[in-house]
């Protein structure tokens, strides 16, 4: 999905950001786990967060910001 856009440097974090992207949206909103849809949507969320954090090299840089991860969502998805 993407790899014709990210390159690989390191794998280190990447566990870590698709938990923190998760737990991210359902902090913000419980609910998602009554909705399948929305539930989807967020690991969709969390997929990509660890899929940037491969692109940096470092724990804390490979990290991005949530307006990050919807840009490269939106681009993916056009």
């Amino acid at each position: 999905m993407f790899d014709d856009i990210l390159k690989q440097y390191s794998v280190d974090n990447s566990g870590d950001a698709f938990v923190g992207g998760l737990l991210n949206n359902l902090a913000s909103d419980p609910s998602i786990l009554k909705d399948e849809k929305r539930l989807k949507e967020s690991l969709y969320f969390a997929n990509t967060c660890g899929a940037m954090t491969v692109t940096e090299r470092g724990a804390i840089p490979a990290l991005h910001t949530r307006e990050a991860v919807l840009k490269l969502i939106k681009q993916v998805d056009s």
